[in-house]
């Protein structure tokens, strides 16, 4: 089995800025974090045990980190959501205001 493909995108870095480059395409990535899980990803085969294991550690955190992200999202939608609703139930005892209220 070959490596997957990798973009060839252009890739700039900001001055001062010093990338971690992936030793077997020479991707440059953000962190140490990233070039875990572009390794993973992009060269499975070409990882010792030691390396696959931090891969599964790294990617379950960033899996709990979506998760918490996504709940929190949530919540703010649901506040949204709720929001609206009150103030249309508030402006629905006059129909006329909600009229007014969308040409104001």
């Amino acid at each position: 089995m070959t490596d997957r493909p990798t973009l060839t995108d252009d890739t700039e870095v900001p001055p001062g800025e010093s990338p971690v480059n992936c030793p077997h395409c020479g991707r440059p990535l953000e962190s140490e974090r990233l070039l875990v899980l572009h390794e993973g990803i992009d060269h499975w085969e070409r990882l010792d045990d030691e390396r696959r294991e931090e891969f599964h550690e790294t990617y379950r955190r960033e899996n709990d980190d979506l998760r918490t992200f996504r709940l929190k999202m949530l919540g703010v939608l649901v506040v949204v959501y709720f929001a609206f609703l009150f103030v249309y139930s508030v402006q629905m005892n006059d129909p006329y205001s909600v009229i007014s209220l969308a040409f104001v």
